[in-house]
């Protein structure tokens, strides 16, 4: 097989698979179209292995293999680029490796959402490939996550609406039916992203959609494979921080209830003033998470850690933005994904109507701070969480930084 995808796949010896397949990676039109496929299928060691039907990968002793079978390729040429693209994706997600794809109570329902992800986002010739759209019936929607479509197609399973398709996947999956669950596998998986990622980025590859793997940019698929895991990393107190959004909580109410000091006679007719009972209530905070690619995962994940604390103390909406609002819910106590990814913008949470429709006390924003602020704040309380020690060039808004190498600053002025 020559690397643009020609027939000469019999005649190699499998020793000679290994320099097959780098010149197949370093063909400049495969390079320059899929600079962070290439990078990562540079890193996965291949062996001839005429068992799988077409192809597979596995994860043995910190090493990513990919199984070939030289004949099958050497009669379908046509598929092999597309099926490699496959394979990345399989190793991306952590199909291979992520102990949640091996605890499946339903691992055919399972392999059937391994694949659908698998297979997202190719747009190489495919042997007849299992994709969303055929079960998008049951919910099944472009974009989800490989847990997702598996709950769905386990929900339509068990309300007899689910139809089992005939048919073989792309690859081998005899391999991702018992994923590897040596030590570390995650770890091994995250470094090899890690590293693809930085050579994606330094052989040129500055436009932001030749970096994409399974339609994800590199934050997102160390976000969705290592989650935010652990304790807090830094000691915030967020019972002294949010005194200033108790504070607007706590302003005095009107009510009939008590008379007016003015006018005592006039009961029912003109509204006394107290505090209570608003005081006991937590205050509503609209957080909002910079999540553009200047943000490091580990910071996305200790920002979880902080919201899983905060929470005690007052009601969180999130709400992610990079360079605009790409999200916005109840937080319920993790962050399994982040969207975005792109540039940094902080003024889109701090726009009129959209503050105004989230009725909240106030608005806390974790960032790195590299980003234009607007030039007047907003009519509620503002606490900066700033995760680098950049100069802050917003005038307003009181700030606290998680420092690294030990415990934040307080809350200050601005």
């Amino acid at each position: 097989m020559s690397p643009g995808g020609g027939a000469r796949g019999a005649d190699l010896a499998p020793g000679e698979l290994g320099l097959w397949l780098g010149r197949f990676v370093q063909d400049p039109i495969f390079l320059e179209r899929y600079p962070f496929y290439a990078a990562i299928l540079a890193r996965l060691t291949p062996v001839a292995d005429p068992s799988v039907k077409r192809m597979a990968v596995s994860l043995h002793d910190r090493r990513f293999y990919l199984h070939v079978n030289i004949e099958s390729f050497a009669r379908e040429p046509i598929y092999l680029r597309g099926i490699l693209l496959h394979e990345v994706h399989h190793v991306a997600l952590g199909h291979l490796s992520h102990p949640k794809f091996a605890e499946a109570e339903d691992s055919e329902l399972m392999e059937l959402a391994l694949e659908m992800s698998a297979n997202e986002f190719i747009e190489e010739p495919l042997p007849d490939p299992i994709v969303w759209r055929a079960y998008a019936q049951v919910g099944i929607r472009a974009g989800q996550s490989t847990l997702e479509r598996y709950r769905l197609l386990v929900d339509a399973a068990n309300c007899g609406r689910l139809e089992r398709r005939d048919g073989e996947t792309v690859d081998e999956h005899r391999i991702l039916r018992a994923p590897s669950r040596e030590p570390g596998a995650v770890e091994h998986t995250r470094q090899l992203l890690v590293e693809a990622a930085e050579e994606a980025a330094s052989r040129g590859g500055e436009d932001a959609l030749s970096l994409l793997v399974a339609g994800r940019a590199p934050g997102r698929l160390l976000e969705d494979l290592t989650g935010a895991l652990g304790p807090r990393e830094h000691f915030l107190d967020w019972r002294t921080a949010l005194r200033m959004f108790v504070a607007r909580a706590r302003a005095p109410v009107h009510t009939y209830a008590r008379p007016n000091r003015r006018f005592p006679g006039r009961v029912g007719e003109v509204p006394g003033r107290t505090y209570a009972p608003r005081a006991i209530v937590k205050p509503l905070l609209l957080v909002a998470i910079d999540t553009s690619m200047s943000m490091r995962v580990g910071e996305l994940d200790e920002i979880a850690r902080q919201l899983e604390a905060m929470r005690d103390h007052a009601r969180v909406i999130v709400a992610e933005c990079d360079a605009e609002i790409t999200r916005v819910y109840p937080f319920r106590g993790a962050l399994e994904q982040v969207a975005g990814r792109g540039g940094t913008d902080l003024r889109p949470v701090f726009e009129p109507a959209f503050l105004a429709a989230q009725k909240v006390d106030g608005v806390v924003y974790f960032t790195d701070g590299l980003g234009p602020t607007p030039e007047l704040p907003p009519p509620l309380p503002v606490l900066w969480i700033l995760t680098k020690p950049f100069d802050f060039a917003c005038r307003w808004g009181e700030r606290a930084w998680l420092e690294r190498g030990g415990s934040p600053r307080s809350p200050s002025a601005g």
